[in-house]
Order: C-alpha cells, then structure tokens, then sequence
C-alpha cells in the first residue's frame, strides 16, 4: 500500500520533442519508451506520480505535455520574492534596509535587460559570491555585495524558438 514518485529533472533532455530536426533516431526511441513508460505507470495499480522539472517546457514532447494532469510554470522572482531571499540570508548582517533595497534593485530588470534574477542566480550564484568574497578575513561588506551583485548578469532566459 505504498506510493510511487518518479522525479526527473531536466526532464527536457530526457524527454525532448521528436520533432526537433537534429534528433537522431535512437533518441527518438528512448523518448518513445519513456513515453511508453509513463503510460504503463499510469495504467498501473499502484498510486504513482511522475514529477517532471524543466526550464524549457517547449522543449518536450508534445506527447509528454498530454499526458500531464497539470503544467505549473514559475517565473523569476520578482522584486518581493528576491527581498524575502536576500533578507533571509543577509538578515543577521549589518545591512540597512536602504541597503538591503539597492540589493534588490540590481538583481532586477533593468534598462538593459527585461529580466532579472532567477532563484538559482541568488541563492547558488549571488549569496556565496559575496559570502567568498568576504571570507576569510571581513565580515560581509553590504556596499561590496551591491557592487557584485550589479556585476553578475543573471541567467538569461532560454530561446524556446532553438529546438
């Protein structure tokens, strides 16, 4: 009487659409038997769910995207959505809620860019770049965490027209 969850993670590369033109016909077949994979899960009697992360949702297999109960999308963070992770890192810090504010703004969109950082920017690229920049020897400078975050670019988003 247990349950079966089946995570994939970049499920784009393992479930690509077929009608991509530079896919070879052995990857065409391993997308079919991954299809055919997920219909016997599903026909199955044990109370199964297949999880599928991916930052290209235009990349599968339209096959793949029928079989889906529910497609949930989440965007990058916006401006509220990135305080709360700075404030959550930096909040035993010294930095002043003005500084905090700037920190803020130059992880967003700007005139350059229509957007800003992702979730992974922050917390896997930002926070220890200032961490390590500071280490070991002086605490967290909020001024210089400012100045690296206005120097790293954030991850730009995928072209779904490239597949």
């Amino acid at each position: 009487s247990g349950a079966i969850i089946l995570l994939v993670d970049e499920a784009d590369a393992l479930a690509q659409s077929r009608e991509a033109l530079q896919m070879h016909h052995e990857d065409r077949a391993g997308v079919n038997a991954f299809i055919r994979g997920i219909d016997r899960l599903g026909n199955g009697r044990l109370p199964a769910a297949v999880l599928m992360c991916t930052n290209r949702i235009g990349a599968l297999d339209p096959a793949v995207k029928r079989r889906a109960a529910d497609i949930l999308t989440f965007a990058r963070p916006d401006a509220s959505q990135r305080e709360l992770v700075l404030s959550r890192a930096f909040r035993h810090l010294s930095f002043t809620s003005t500084q905090l504010t700037a920190l803020v703004a130059a992880t967003g969109p700007d005139k350059n860019r229509p957007y800003g950082f992702t979730y992974s920017d922050l917390t896997q690229r930002l926070i220890p770049a200032i961490v390590l920049d500071a280490y070991p020897s002086r605490p967290v400078d909020p001024v210089r965490a400012i100045e690296i975050a206005r120097e790293m670019l954030p991850t730009p988003p995928f072209d779904e027209k490239t597949i």
